[in-house]
């Protein structure tokens, strides 16, 4: 059994079998207002799509799936050049938390959540999508972030509002759905199965939400700590005056590279003073994972050949 494997069994409803497709972006789909209704009150911070067609709604989603993964592709590609400067480092990790960061989006897209912005041309189709339905009654709906369920086989999508703080915005509420997510699927996997490959697999996820969660970070968010950190304030070495430990230099150097090969082998504990390689490795295993679902995914789509051929497996053959 392999992680990718575990995870399977928590994928969208019928997102593996969405064939390549030219559909809009999920955001655009909502402007359009054409395969939806909302046949229930709604509130300020909170409304439900109900779909014509469950596969009208995935196909703009696993249009979003393929923007995420290449984003998430592209930022690591390439990052391995460093004979001109060959301490600076930085950027190099900066790189690997967005890549990271992308890979954690799509992640929860195929677990069926998708953190999006509902700008005001957004908003107001829902408002005469609902008013025209009898369920606005003077609700004035507010735009912003919103973490849109689709975990289940229904056809009542459910909508409702993040908030979001000013310190971190947007990064931390990803980090923390991403953080929610990944404990429930370590716990309710052990729940369903105590094997000792399950155990094995979930002591990894358990790693991985110990270090989003690393000297007491509220909210899954130490990786945009130490981002903020490296991006901000120069921190941490690997910025002229070069500081960082050679040996610590030289480790990240060669697993930069990791996210490609068997993530198990990544080192996300027993890191303790090693803050820049918990970090590295840490985005290295969420990339990785995102990897090993991708590949999962595009081949098993009975219905023909699977959106992520149009996306994923065009840059893996790159990368």
């Amino acid at each position: 059994m392999y992680i990718e494997d575990i995870f399977r069994t928590y994928w969208a409803h019928g997102l593996n079998n969405i064939v390549i497709n030219n559909s809009n972006t999920f955001n655009d789909w909502i402007k359009e207002g054409k395969d939806y209704q909302i046949r229930s009150q709604v509130k300020e911070d909170e409304f439900f799509l109900d779909l014509n067609d469950r596969n009208l709604f995935l196909n703009p989603i696993s249009k979003d799936c393929n923007r995420f993964c290449t984003a998430a592709l592209e930022s690591i590609i390439k990052i391995d050049n460093l004979e001109i400067l060959p301490k600076s480092i930085s950027w190099q990790l900066i790189k690997q938390y967005y890549s990271a960061f992308y890979s954690a989006h799509l992640i929860l897209r195929f677990l069926g959540f998708s953190l999006s912005q509902f700008d005001s041309e957004g908003i107001n189709k829902i408002k005469k999508i609902a008013d025209l339905y009898g369920n606005l009654n003077g609700v004035n709906i507010q735009g912003g972030y919103y973490l849109v369920d689709y975990s289940d086989n229904s056809k009542s999508v459910n909508c409702k509002k993040i908030k979001i703080k000013e310190d971190g915005g947007s990064y931390v509420a990803l980090w923390k759905i991403f953080g929610e997510k990944i404990k429930f699927i370590s716990i309710d996997s052990l729940i369903k199965s105590n094997s000792s490959e399950i155990q094995s697999i979930t002591k990894q996820l358990d790693n991985l939400i110990n270090n989003l969660e690393y000297v007491g970070s509220s909210n899954y968010s130490w990786l945009s700590r130490i981002r903020n950190e490296l991006n901000y304030k120069h921190l941490h070495g690997g910025w002229h005056p070069y500081s960082l430990n050679k040996n610590d230099l030289d480790y990240i150097i060669r697993n930069l590279g990791a996210w490609k090969g068997d993530i198990s082998k990544i080192e996300l504990e027993n890191l303790t003073g090693k803050e820049i390689i918990r970090f590295s490795n840490t985005c290295q295993f969420i990339i990785g994972l995102s990897k090993k679902i991708s590949e999962d995914m595009s081949k098993r789509c009975s219905l023909g050949n699977s959106f992520l051929n149009s996306g994923y497996s065009k840059i893996i053959n790159i990368a």
